[in-house]
Order: C-alpha cells, then sequence, then structure tokens
C-alpha cells in the first residue's frame, strides 16, 4: 500500500513539474510581432525612358505583364509623331530586384529595315516607391541590322 502511494505522489510531482514548465515555457516565449512579409515586387505596366537613335530623340516603351518571376511584353521605340522605329518583345526574369531581360526583334521589326532581326539585353534594377524606375544597361546582343541601335544606360520611369 505504502509503494503505491509512492508510486502516485512521484506521478503526481512529474505531472505537476510538466504542467509548471508548460505555464512557464510559455509564458517566457517571445510574443513579439513579426514584421509583416513585403508584398512581392511587380513590375506589370507601362514603363518609358527617351533615348537617342542616329541623333534623333526617341521614346522606348516597354508594356510589362509579370507571371511570378517571369517578364514579358512588347517593345517600341518610336518619335513623336508616331512612326514605329523598332517593334520587339521582352522576356525576362525577376530575381529580387533585378530584371535579367531579352528583347527579341524578329524580321520586319524594325520597318525600314524588314530583313533586321537581333537582340537587346541586359540587367535592370528595380526601385519601387513613389516614382518607380528601373536603372540598368542595354546593350546588343546579336544583330545583322546596318542602322546600329545603341547600347547605353537606361533609366525607365513607370508610367
Amino acid at each position: 500500500m505504502i509503494e503505491g502511494m509512492r508510486t502516485r505522489a512521484t506521478m503526481a510531482a512529474l505531472l505537476a513539474a510538466l504542467i509548471l514548465q508548460s505555464i512557464f515555457t510559455g509564458a517566457c516565449e517571445d510574443k513579439t510581432p513579426t514584421a509583416p512579409t513585403p508584398a512581392p515586387m511587380t513590375v506589370t505596366g507601362r514603363w518609358a525612358t527617351d533615348i537617342p537613335v542616329q541623333g534623333v530623340t526617341t521614346r522606348m516603351t516597354w508594356q510589362l505583364t509579370q507571371a511570378d518571376s517571369s517578364v514579358t511584353g512588347p517593345v517600341l521605340v518610336g518619335v513623336n509623331s508616331g512612326t514605329i522605329l523598332l517593334n520587339g518583345v521582352l522576356s525576362g526574369t525577376l530575381t529580387g530586384s533585378s530584371l535579367a531581360y531579352t528583347i527579341t526583334v524578329n524580321p520586319g521589326g524594325v520597318p525600314s529595315q524588314t530583313s533586321c532581326a537581333g537582340q537587346l539585353g541586359g540587367i535592370m534594377i528595380v526601385n519601387i516607391g513613389a516614382v518607380s524606375t528601373m536603372v540598368g544597361p542595354m546593350s546588343v546582343i546579336s544583330t545583322n541590322c546596318s542602322i546600329q541601335f545603341p547600347g547605353s544606360n537606361l533609366t525607365l520611369t513607370r508610367q
């Protein structure tokens, strides 16, 4: 009988210790609220910049659509009169705030040179804020065009 009482007393003491540990462990947990997870960066929308082409100021526009990290959309370069000088398609990957991109210009994409084709590309750094920008280089990757498109540093602004 004494042995059974000792066993019950030991089990009661263990149970009490476990309950107290649970209470005190919960009380000591860090209850600091965590910062909300920032919304993923998106570049969907219209972006534009002025660029010189053979001494003439032109307007380059990117109309981008983003699905997860994949970015695609048409790219146009034109003059104020509405004449299109280049029509291409951008494909890229957004990783963090870096957009690695390639603009493919197929034959017919440069109306003044119907057989002209090539690729432009680079890596843009995206800054989303009150004024959202993409800044980075654009260089010629490949071309068969007689009129060369200049490589340059771009600053596109979300419109």
